[in-house]
């Protein structure tokens, strides 16, 4: 899946839910079945607008994004890739 407008969407959500990079990573691990969650890191790739920002990620780790945020999946990701 890919993120929306750079990242955008998800650091507006990660902002209006007061969180940082670190308590998002742990909230992860919380709505995670397995108990994994996302790490910092990842996070960090999702919402970085520089080199260290990334495009696309899996399914897993969109989907645990969005739970911990409360927010449907779609509004954060797409299956289409973006420029």
């Amino acid at each position: 899946m890919h993120r929306l407008d750079n990242g955008q969407p998800i650091r507006d959500a990660i902002r209006e839910a007061g969180l940082s990079i670190e308590r998002l990573a742990d909230r992860t691990k919380e709505v995670d079945p397995a108990g994994y969650g996302i790490s910092q890191s990842a996070i960090g790739h999702m919402v970085s607008t520089g080199a260290s920002g990334r495009a696309s990620f899996t399914r897993r780790s969109c989907d645990l994004a969005a739970k911990a945020l409360d927010k449907p999946v779609e509004e954060l990701f797409t299956n289409t890739p973006t420029a």
